[in-house]
């Protein structure tokens, strides 16, 4: 992997099962995200979008703490 960002999402990149690729602004759902670890369906210069997306998952228990 060359590099990697992380964005932090908003609410106007959400939809309902998924989000906006931030490389190629289409919807990408959680499922694609999780099976293919990328954009599975945008187009990026003419073709397929080869974004790598992963989802970080926090859980927070009731003192505020990351566990």
């Amino acid at each position: 992997m060359a590099g990697e960002r992380r964005i932090r999402i908003t609410e106007g990149d959400s939809m309902e099962g998924g989000v906006r690729c931030p490389k190629c602004g289409s919807y990408t759902s959680f499922g694609d995200i999780i099976a293919a670890g990328g954009c599975a369906r945008g187009a990026w210069r003419g073709g397929p979008c080869d974004a790598e997306l992963a989802l970080d998952l926090i859980v927070e228990n009731d003192s505020g703490r990351s566990v």
